[in-house]
């Protein structure tokens, strides 16, 4: 037997397949997994106030176990049955623990805010870039090497100033921001210890834009850049995006795999998007709640996965039956 654990803590009060079955459905059945309670209380809030059924689990203690051909996935020794909607918030760096439980969250036919490979995707910044830019999402030149050999030769396809970032595994160890020649070969000589990776990116400067996207919903905040560091986003302002502006945002989460993300942009190329994000400071800035536009988003993809999935009669438990045979090769 092997076990993947998982790290978000209450034990959830699981509802049988045949319970749901039985009774008529009234609301959905909504499970939430993040790393702490208080990270998604709102939601879980918002929920519940919508007359949502709503379980919460800490996903430290979610346990994937597999046994031949069956994984099973586990939260405090109990087996965790399909749910209408899981929404996920943690950290792309989990990517080794939330990847298996996506893959076993759509086979038990779950609707998820996050599509598999996303978290690996997220994870992976260099990769990230690679995958908007194959998605036609504008974002600002960028190359990536292996070599500190290349630089200077990849550098010139790009125009001053362009931003370094390295990497040892997929963790950025430092971004520096080069405005000449000069100052370039200064850096690749500053280099002593062994790097995994660089990407060299067009530095674009101006403001940055940072929205919520919620489905087809967006919520932005407009963010100084002083050509040193970036106002937070507390101290930003409201912002109205350009039609063009919220499709790219749109677009860029759902080329990323994400329902739900945080993105920024500067000058209408994609930066930076991610499905980690706090609420209350777009909430303050935006004058809105938007967890309530989360908890409806759930809803609403919930019911259209129920619709989607629905058995098909199954006449005299055949599909069962033939489950046991040679054919069972041929349900779907």
């Amino acid at each position: 037997m092997i076990g993947y654990i998982l790290s978000v803590s209450e034990k959830p009060d699981f509802c049988t397949q045949k319970t749901i079955k039985q009774k008529k459905r009234k609301n959905m059945n909504i499970l939430i997994i993040a790393e702490k309670r208080v990270q998604v209380k709102q939601y879980i809030d918002a929920l519940t106030e919508k007359g949502q059924t709503v379980n919460y689990i800490r996903v430290s203690k979610i346990t994937l176990v597999s046994k031949q051909n069956e994984t099973l996935i586990k939260s405090l020794g109990e087996e965790v049955e399909a749910y209408d909607a899981v929404f996920i918030q943690t950290r792309t760096s989990l990517a080794p623990f939330i990847e298996p439980l996506l893959e076993e969250l759509e086979a038990i036919n779950s609707y998820t805010n996050i599509k598999k490979g996303s978290y690996f995707t997220g994870w992976n910044e260099p990769y990230q870039f690679v995958t908007l830019a194959l998605a036609n999402i504008p974002t600002p030149k960028t190359i990536t090497t292996a070599s500190i050999k290349n630089i200077e030769q990849f550098s010139k396809k790009i125009s001053y100033p362009i931003l370094i970032n390295t990497y040892i595994g997929k963790k950025n160890q430092q971004s520096l921001v080069i405005n000449s020649n000069r100052e370039l070969n200064g850096f690749v000589k500053s280099i002593k210890t062994e790097i995994d990776g660089f990407m060299i990116r067009e530095f674009i400067e101006g403001n940055i834009i940072s929205s919520i996207v919620v489905g087809k919903k967006t919520f932005a905040v407009k963010r100084n850049y002083n050509g040193e560091e970036v106002e937070k986003i507390k101290e930003g302002k409201y912002y109205v995006m350009t039609e063009n502006e919220n499709e790219t945002a749109i677009n860029a989460a759902k080329a990323c795999g994400y329902d739900i993300a945080r993105v920024d942009m500067i000058k209408g190329k994609i930066i930076k998007v991610t499905p980690m994000f706090l609420l209350e400071d777009f909430n303050n800035i935006c004058s809105v709640k938007i967890e309530d536009y989360v908890a409806d988003f759930l809803i609403e993809m919930a019911k259209k996965h129920e619709n989607k999935v629905k058995a098909p009669i199954d006449f005299l438990s055949l599909k069962k039956l033939i489950g046991k045979t040679i054919l069972k090769g041929l349900l779907k």
